[in-house]
């Protein structure tokens, strides 16, 4: 399982790094704006769809692939094919009743003129067929994961930020801002059509039919709680952007570029470990072996542990250096840089904790503890509401990237502590990693006090950088070793 993450590692680097050039590239292209503040409302509500397809919808069907791969592959074809059917058929009727009930939420909920109004609504019709293929396409991401094509899925976001950025630059002269979501259609086909060759070369072609195969009700069933926890998860992007749309103009796009940067780590461990791990822990479950899979539960924690903390670390103390060097040209000023590492900073402490509470739901899907899912997820939004009332006033928009943290320190710490008691007794090999984090914050701490280095030229981020290293490197030795027993 370690060994395919590493040689992930570039192949993610490079893709994910593709595909962060998206969000760079519209915001050169339209700044900080109302524009871009209506785009990003709008993107938020199809995020649902990736919550859906990337994580509810992936989550519920790996253990039922997996299960059906090792008991009677021959019915691969048909579970396939009629999961493909329900998730268009289910996607496409939640993403019309999303746009629908858009412009009653942006009268009532938004202080946007009536223009940008207009514009998100029309942004988020342009978008449903993005919603349906995204669904799609996760079914056959998931099938590729489950039959270890690993390297095809981690190439994926390098061909299609590419096929995005071409074809949003192509329509833009014709379309103006209408080719966002034009481009991010067409994107999202060419990845659909990608994952289907991949499995085609297995010899493994879906085969679309109305007839349940009794796997797709266990994926039916297991999908009610996890879909409502993450959905419920997911609302908390669009509750803070309903937050973020009642501060002055360009607060929702500052919330947005800082949070496309929160989450570089997150899209990193998702295209390596997590993606391995979660197949890796299913096919040992499905294999009769859970022993095993909860040794490589702990095993994976450990890991993401040493190795987050000093990457994250190393964000934060360089945080306006980083949004100057990803964000700082065209349409975005030096102001934007300012208020999007502000808020970054009250983002970055929950990033680890977050990393480690997305490990441990995985976990608990595999323990079948399903619907604590649903319950924390509820738990989640009940207190991102209350957090973001009580700090948006006092703090602005850092109240509310503050609420966010919480949030996720609070949701992940009770996943790993009602996992903790199904993982092997082994403190001695968590201690150097506790040790490890403490030494990296007392690093942060230090930093922190001679101020954040203003560019990537100032002397103090390369000094900084040293330690960080360092950690990092000693983190990598600690990843080394076999699973506890």
């Amino acid at each position: 399982m370690g060994r395919q993450a590493l040689l992930l590692v570039p192949i993610a680097f490079a893709s994910r790094g593709a595909a962060f050039v998206v969000p760079l590239v519209v915001a050169a292209w339209y700044g900080v704006s109302d524009i871009t503040d209506a785009w990003f409302w709008a993107l938020a509500f199809p995020t649902f769809a990736l919550v859906l397809a990337g994580t509810a919808l992936g989550t519920a069907t790996t253990p039922a692939l997996s299960e059906v791969k090792a008991t009677d592959p021959g019915r691969l074809p048909t579970f396939l094919g009629g999961m493909l059917l329900a998730t268009t058929l289910g996607s496409g009727l939640l993403g019309a009743a999303i746009c629908a009930g858009a412009p009653f939420v942006l009268a009532r909920f938004t202080d946007f003129d009536a223009p940008t109004q207009a514009l998100a609504a029309a942004f988020l019709w342009e978008l449903l067929p993005f919603m349906v293929l995204t669904s799609a396409g996760a079914v056959l991401r998931v099938a590729n994961e489950v039959h270890g094509r690993f390297t095809v899925v981690a190439l994926t976001p390098l061909l299609r930020a590419a096929v995005v950025i071409g074809a949003t630059a192509l329509l833009r002269p014709r379309l103006g801002p209408h080719a966002l979501p034009a481009g991010l259609v067409i994107g999202e086909a060419v990845q659909l059509l990608w994952w289907a060759a991949a499995l085609g070369q297995r010899g493994l072609w879906p085969r679309l039919t109305f007839t349940l195969d009794p796997a797709i009700r266990r994926v039916g069933r297991d999908l009610a709680p996890i879909l409502g926890g993450e959905v419920l998860v997911a609302m908390n992007l669009v509750i803070d952007k309903a937050f973020a749309a009642g501060l002055p103009t360009g607060a929702v796009a500052t919330l947005e570029y800082a949070d496309r940067a929160r989450v570089i780590p997150q899209t990193l461990l998702e295209s390596t470990l997590l993606m391995v791990a979660f197949a890796t822990w299913s096919n040992l479950r499905a294999a009769g072996r859970p022993d095993e899979a909860r040794a490589a539960v702990d095993q994976a924690l450990r890991w993401t542990l040493a190795l987050s903390a000093p990457i994250v670390a190393g964000m934060f103390i360089g945080r306006i250096a980083l949004v100057r060097l990803l964000y700082e040209r065209g349409a975005f000023t030096p102001e934007d840089t300012l208020a999007t590492a502000e808020a970054l900073a009250f983002y970055l402490p929950g990033v680890v904790p977050n990393l480690m509470g997305i490990l441990a739901l995985r976990a608990h899907i595999v323990e079948r503890n399903l619907h604590l899912v649903l319950r924390l997820g509820l738990l989640s939004v009940i207190a991102n509401c209350v957090l973001n009332a009580l700090l948006v006033g006092p703090l602005g928009l850092p109240g509310l990237a503050l609420a966010t943290t919480i949030v996720m320190v609070l949701i992940p710490g009770l996943y790993l502590r009602l996992l903790w008691k199904t993982l092997p007794r082994d403190p001695g090999r968590w201690r150097p990693v506790w040790g490890l984090l403490a030494a990296t914050l007392v690093v942060v701490a230090l930093a922190e006090q001679l101020g954040p280095p203003e560019d990537i030229g100032d002397l103090r981020l390369w000094a900084w950088s040293v330690p960080c290293l360092l950690l990092l490197g000693l983190g990598w030795r600690l990843t080394q070793g076999r699973p506890a027993a």
